[in-house]
């Protein structure tokens, strides 16, 4: 999409700015602020570091970054000069931070040049026609790649270059990484007809732009950034310091204000909504062959579309938009299948309204600065049944979008009509997640022992739905037949790691069905001879691994985050054991807990129980444990943990079997 060309596009037709010479080729506009930058020629010494920095396996000395918007011959551009100063410690940081990454989008590098100082002051200057252009493996990210060789350990690897690219009037840069950094600066440029905005995420606010000699210039400085750390139960990239702009005046426009969420509705609506002739007789065509239900509530009309588009058309990268070819190649595009949806939708009368949203994973939609960098993911939303659909992911189906488009805001734009006027209307609203009773991830387990206490016979019963069915159940029919026993075989040494099988078996695996409505269960009857070993007189049943593997939270660091979950979720345990007769359970106090968290002793948000009750030889373990709330603040990080953990703990339970005395 896209959004980008559009805004590049439109607001060209808004400037009125004076063209600077026309460029040549490799040559930059000698007006830009940096264009004889370069880096200390002079400098043969390191930086100096301190102890500990020296010990680390690198960090970043320098990291500057600035974007300068100018009017070549034809379009506005943006020329971006980076400079980065690395310091290598060990091998590792050699092997990850002796590459060069530039962004391509579109645009072509002017210029690169690289150098490394070694500890004994020797400097190696390596151009750009030296250095070797490596193929990015993971495909399709848009970057060159180039190797710097010779690097040893406590070297500097700097390297400086420009890069030219058609203007984009949204933009993210990011202030923080994995590595502990100094002299961290960024600088907007634009002429002074332009006035752009920014705001930066989880770090100190940029400085309002000056004007300076016909430019307009956006400052940050940071003097240290300290590394973003890894936690469990957060978002890390959606927590790293950031800086957000957009273009939200020009001097022809005066004080109105540019790309606001109104704008985008506008374009989306128009983007989504509009057909030419040819892609009218096409969904006509599709239409007819779909044989879709003409009467009926909206939900069973919405699910039987549905069904027919996410399983008659493919989702490719290179897909197309354009509705007629789509119906030709049956391969679409994100874009294009949202807009094949529609277009069904709309001749079926079914009332709806469009939703883009950001994935908060990657990053928070924040309604209060209107930037279109957040549109990334579209959705439907139906008014009358308050449901969500993803009409480009396969994956999901109606009730259920990824969830890291949810406990999130989006735009919702809705159609309106005045007259024979049709336009739309969008507003900014919360988009809900599924509870953690829609999310069940259940077990039903029952135990037997050998006479001679030498084997267990366990029987499973499993149950994933909403979430925690994505993993499976959707690719389960795509799966050779030869590999299905195997993946269901791990899922339930998930819970008896030597399970040897005697029954194994999968409801609910079939193509196209809601796990909200039809769990992916599993069942299977299995022998183990590792649950349980001999101790003397006594036997030790390791009843806690039945659980399968729990997370742990036992960091020792301070918090730096809030608690993010993926996802609401809960978890219902029966386990049964039949006992030989003449044994009995030693510790069965060992099988209480009961840790909770939230503001609500009687309705915790977050829980983990587990009791036991005995009749006869026969020992009935309950555990529920449930996560029913996305976020929670870290200056409560404790309570939290100790609902983790105590699952973790759970897990580490041995029952010890002797003897009635």
């Amino acid at each position: 999409m896209t959004l980008l060309s559009v805004a590049r596009a439109t607001a060209a037709s808004l400037l009125l700015l004076t063209a600077a010479a026309p460029l040549h080729a490799q040559q930059a506009p000698k007006t830009l602020q940096y264009a004889t930058y370069t880096w200390d020629a002079k400098r043969t010494k390191r930086l100096p570091v301190t102890e500990a920095e020296a010990k680390l396996p690198a960090l970043i000395l320098r990291d500057f970054t600035a974007h300068e918007f100018s009017a070549g011959d034809k379009e506005l551009q943006i020329y971006s000069t980076e400079h980065r100063i690395l310091r290598v410690n060990t091998s590792d940081g050699i092997e990850q931070f002796n590459k060069i990454y530039i962004p391509q989008d579109g645009g072509r590098l002017v210029y690169l040049k690289a150098r490394t100082i070694s500890p004994r002051g020797e400097v190696v200057e390596v151009s750009e026609s030296n250095m070797k252009e490596l193929k990015d493996q993971d495909g399709g990210r848009g970057f060159k790649i180039f190797a710097v060789e010779g690097v040893e350990k406590g070297s500097e690897i700097e390297y400086v270059f420009l890069r030219e690219r058609p203007a984009k009037f949204f933009g993210r840069e990011y202030l923080q990484s994995g590595l502990p950094a100094h002299d961290v600066s960024f600088e907007l440029i634009s002429p002074e007809a332009l006035t752009f905005e920014a705001r930066v995420y989880h770090g100190p606010a940029a400085r309002p732009d000056t004007v300076v000699a016909g430019k307009r210039i956006i400052r940050l400085r940071l003097p240290d950034v300290a590394a973003a750390r890894e936690e469990s139960f957060a978002s890390g990239n959606a927590e790293r310091m950031r800086l957000e702009y957009k273009l939200a005046y020009t001097a022809q426009r005066g004080r109105t204000r540019l790309f606001t969420w109104a704008d985008a509705s506008q374009y989306l609506h128009g983007t989504v909504y509009s057909l030419s002739k040819d892609e009218t007789k096409a969904v006509d065509k599709v239409l007819k062959d779909a044989k879709l239900p003409a009467s009926g509530d909206t939900e069973t009309r919405v699910k039987a579309l549905e069904n027919y588009l996410k399983t008659s058309f493919n989702l490719a990268e290179d897909g197309e938009s354009n509705i007629q070819r789509i119906a030709a190649t049956k391969n679409a595009s994100e874009l294009g299948l949202t807009r094949l949806f529609a277009a069904l939708l709309r001749r079926q009368g079914i009332e709806h309204e469009l939703v883009i949203t950001s994935d908060r994973s990657d990053v928070v939609f924040d309604d209060t600065f209107d930037t279109w960098n957040y549109l990334d993911n579209y959705a439907f939303y139906f008014p009358e049944t308050k449901q969500l659909l993803a009409p480009s992911r396969p994956d999901f189906r109606y009730g259920m979008l990824p969830p890291g488009w949810t406990a999130n805001k989006g735009l919702f734009v809705r159609t309106v009509k005045l007259g024979s006027t049709e336009s739309a209307v969008g507003t900014v609203r919360d988009i809900p997640t599924l509870t953690a009773e829609q999310s069940p991830n259940d077990l039903d387990i029952s135990v037997k022992f050998t006479p001679e206490l030498d084997k267990a016979f366990v029987k499973v019963h499993q149950v994933l739905g909403g979430y925690h069915a994505q993993v499976i159940q959707p690719f389960f029919s795509l799966i050779p037949e030869e590999k299905r026993t195997e993946v269901l075989q791990e899922l339930v040494k998930g819970s008896v790691p030597d399970a040897t099988f005697q029954s194994l078996k999968a409801t609910n695996g079939e193509a196209g069905l809601s796990p909200l409505s039809k769990p992916f269960l599993v069942d299977a009857s299995v022998e183990s001879s590792a649950l349980l070993n001999k101790a003397g007189q006594r036997y030790l049943f390791k009843v806690g691994e039945l659980l399968g593997p729990q997370s742990e939270l036992y960091q020792t660091e301070a918090r730096q985050y809030d608690v993010e979950n993926d996802f609401n979720r809960r978890y219902n345990r029966t386990i049964t054991l039949e006992l030989p007769a003449g044994y009995q359970i030693r510790n069965l106090q060992d099988l209480n807990a009961n840790v909770q968290a939230g503001p609500d002793a009687k309705d915790p948000l977050y829980y983990f129980t587990s009791k036991y009750a005995v009749q006869g030889q026969t020992v009935t373990v309950t555990i529920t444990e449930a996560y029913r709330q996305i976020r929670w603040p870290k200056k409560d990080f404790e309570a939290f943990r100790d609902v983790v953990n105590a699952a973790a703990n759970f897990n580490k339970v041995v029952l010890v079997l002797e003897k009635k005395g």
